[in-house]
């Protein structure tokens, strides 16, 4: 632990730098101009937008937004893979530094955030990471961070996250390639993943809801 924690903090500050001093983050949003720097620049160009994507999306920004962009640069498939791997590696490093640098930190600055998020994943936490993953308006780093800093066990954290990640993420590489260039079944795959992760994020909001009147209902039989 002694380690980790001066290793992270200079791990962070040495990304913080780097994505500072390249004009690819300057340019996140702008296909055309990183289409042409891939093309220039061939593997060290995939590489520096691969990680300034994953900067990106650690410091807080649309993760749409590069799903968008790989679908656009790589295609639906290999574009959907390199978005799912960009997004899972920013929780992965969210979840580590908060757990190991920011946790005491956070909780005494969001004390009354803190308890409300414990409260809401204390129970069945993959399928709470799941709901808040697959619900289209929320906060990722903010989960990413609060997950951390409460302890969430890493495995269900992760794997909802891989998995809550994949219907929005498919959606937007849909559109960052252009609809024309996705076939009928990639289409209608993204259909019936939006059509589900609605669905299971309103089954496990009702449960989460039951099981916050279940005590209630104990009190007033008693």
């Amino acid at each position: 632990m002694t380690v980790m924690k001066p290793l992270l903090t200079c791990s962070v500050f040495l990304v913080l730098i780097a994505g500072i001093n390249t004009p690819v983050f300057a340019h996140m949003t702008d296909k055309l101009w990183l289409n042409n720097y891939v093309l220039t620049n061939g593997l060290s160009g995939h590489l520096a937008i691969f990680s300034i994507s994953f900067l990106f999306v650690g410091l807080g920004g649309p993760r749409q937004v590069v799903a968008a962009l790989n679908g656009y640069l790589y295609g639906i498939v290999f574009g959907l893979q390199i978005a799912l791997l960009t997004c899972i590696l920013a929780a992965c490093v969210n979840y580590f530094v908060a757990n190991t640098l920011l946790s005491q930190t956070l909780r005494r600055t969001f004390p009354k955030k803190m308890n409300q998020f414990q409260q809401f994943v204390r129970q069945t936490p993959f399928l709470k990471i799941l709901m808040l993953r697959l619900f289209p308006v929320g906060n990722n780093v903010l989960t990413n961070l609060l997950s951390g800093s409460i302890g969430v066990p890493f495995k269900p954290f992760i794997t909802a996250s891989l998995l809550g990640y994949i219907p929005q993420t498919l959606i937007f590489c849909l559109i960052g390639s252009g609809i024309s260039a996705a076939n009928d079944a990639m289409i209608y795959a993204s259909i019936l993943l939006t059509l589900i992760s609605f669905i299971l994020t309103g089954v496990i909001y009702r449960d989460h809801i039951r099981q916050r009147i279940a005590p209630l209902k104990m009190e007033n039989h008693s």
